[in-house]
Formats: structure tokens, sequence, C-alpha cells
């Protein structure tokens, strides 16, 4: 048996990668609408949904974080973009579980009002409709403003290195593929 070559390696397919990246953050997104919340539900603790969703979300970085040091360009934002939506529905879950509790959000009283403050919160909008004004819900969402700096800053490292190295490869003298003439030698003899 032959190994595949460089010509079938897995960034030959950009289309079936982004389709793939797609479909997941759209199933993230449905259950996040399908988990139940606490306070809003009985059978289940606060407690050990928002560990068990600390723990799944921490293994996805680390996850991410691991590709990410393996991977090539295209699938580096790839993997940003997917973990940027995972984050902000988990951050939007555990929003809306505090709003919930009696006085700690104003204007949050459903998962659409989490995933809408939580974006308005990472764009740095903010338009004040909602809001914090417990201090539970004030030091969860200083913890996401603080990971959103975090995350923003390395993303835009991730961007901005693959962006470079991209411009530094067509500066380069044949990078369309064609080598290089010395000069003088333009094949004429």
């Amino acid at each position: 048996m032959q190994r595949p070559g460089p010509a079938h390696s897995a960034d030959t397919h950009p289309g079936r990668h982004l389709a793939g990246a797609v479909s997941l953050a759209v199933l993230a997104t449905a259950v996040y609408f399908a988990v139940p919340v606490p306070g809003r539900m009985r059978e289940v603790s606060w407690e050990l949904l928002f560990s068990s969703g600390m723990l799944v979300l921490a293994l996805l970085i680390v996850l991410a974080i691991r590709r990410l040091l393996r991977a090539g360009e295209g699938a580096r934002i790839r993997v940003l973009a997917l973990l940027l939506v995972l984050t902000v529905l988990f951050f939007s879950w555990c929003e809306d579980a505090l709003a919930a509790l009696p006085g700690q959000f104003a204007g949050l009283t459903t998962k659409i009002d989490g995933l809408y403050f939580n974006i308005s919160t990472l764009s740095t909008v903010g338009f004040g409709d909602v809001h914090a004004i417990g201090q539970l819900a004030r030091a969860a969402v200083t913890v996401q403003i603080v990971f959103n700096l975090v995350f923003i800053g390395a993303a835009v490292g991730i961007v901005s290195g693959a962006l470079r190295s991209r411009a530094t490869r067509r500066l380069q003298p044949g990078h369309d593929g064609t080598s290089p003439v010395p000069d003088g030698q333009d094949g004429a003899r």
C-alpha cells in the first residue's frame, strides 16, 4: 500500500473542514438550547452542571491548543472560531442560569437574552439593557471579560501571524511553484 502524499493531506480539502466546523457550531448551539438551566429546573444541581461545563470547556481548550500547535494556518483559524462559539455558548448558559437567581441580572430572562448579552459583552458594545446587578453575576461577567480579552489577544496574534507568513511567502521568489532563474541565466544558450 502506498501512503498518501502531501497532495492528499487534510489541508487540501478546506471546504470539507469548514463544513465540519460549521456543523459542530450548529450542533453546539442546538445543545445550548436543549440543555436545561439550573434554577428553571429542579432535578439537577447548579453546582454539578457548572462544574461539568467548566471541565468540558477546559478539556476542549486543552485539546484545541494541542491541535493549534500542530495545525496549519487554516485549521488554526477554524479551531479558534469553533472555540469562540463554544465559549460564547457556555458563558451564555451560565449567565442565563445566574439570571434565574433573584437579583443577579436585569433584563436577562431567556437563553436568547443570554446569547445577546454575551455577544454584546464580547464585542465590547454593551448597550446596557441587560446588565449584572448582583455580586455573583458581576463576578461571573468579570471572569468572562478577562477570558474574552485573553482569547481575543491570542486570536489576533494567531490570525496576524498567519497573514504575515502568507504575505512573506508571496513575496519570496518562486512562490507560484516556479523556480527563480538567477540573473544572466534566462535559459538561452
